[in-house]
């Protein structure tokens, strides 16, 4: 992943899904990210990768713009070695006055075409290819084919163990 040499305004690293938040850091778009990290956490299909410790980074610009990425973290001990670290992906484009809804709706569809590069179809409700989506300011995760959503992006994991 090349990421430019740019001169920004803050950058903060925090862990995928919580619960801490750096100090200054836009709190609509961590609270984002670490929803999308929570339904990173299940319903993958692809390689046997995991992602519990990798980190978000924020990287602001100083139009409003920002950078987001995640970066693999050290394998944790529960895991075989047969397990591969989250390829790092990176993408631009969120702002941060955006709401915390609309927010979670883009990244969640960002990562989800940077992990389709690399073979995995994620999220997926049985043989259905879920797709995030805002629906009455809320994001959701949809049914491509029926159009019906099926749980609230960062509430899907908690679904599934029902």
């Amino acid at each position: 992943m090349y990421v430019p040499d740019i001169d920004y305004v803050g950058v903060w690293t925090f862990p995928i899904t919580g619960p801490d938040a750096p100090d200054g850091a836009p709190t609509n778009v961590v609270t984002a990210c670490q929803a999308v990290g929570r339904d990173l956490q299940c319903r993958w299909h692809g390689p046997d990768t995991y992602i519990e410790n990798c980190l978000w980074t924020i990287s602001l610009l100083d139009d409003g713009h920002c950078h987001l990425a995640l970066k693999p973290g050290p394998r944790p001990k529960h895991k075989s070695a047969g397990t591969s670290p989250l390829r790092g992906l990176g993408f631009g484009g969120p702002r941060i006055e955006q709401s915390v809804q609309e927010l979670t709706a883009l990244i969640t569809g960002e990562v989800q075409d940077e992990l389709a590069g690399g073979f995995v179809q994620w999220p997926i409700e049985k043989d259905r290819f879920l797709m995030p989506s805002l629906r009455d300011g809320r994001a959701v995760w949809v049914v491509r084919s029926t159009d019906r959503v099926i749980a609230a992006i960062g509430k899907l994991c908690a679904r599934s163990a029902l």
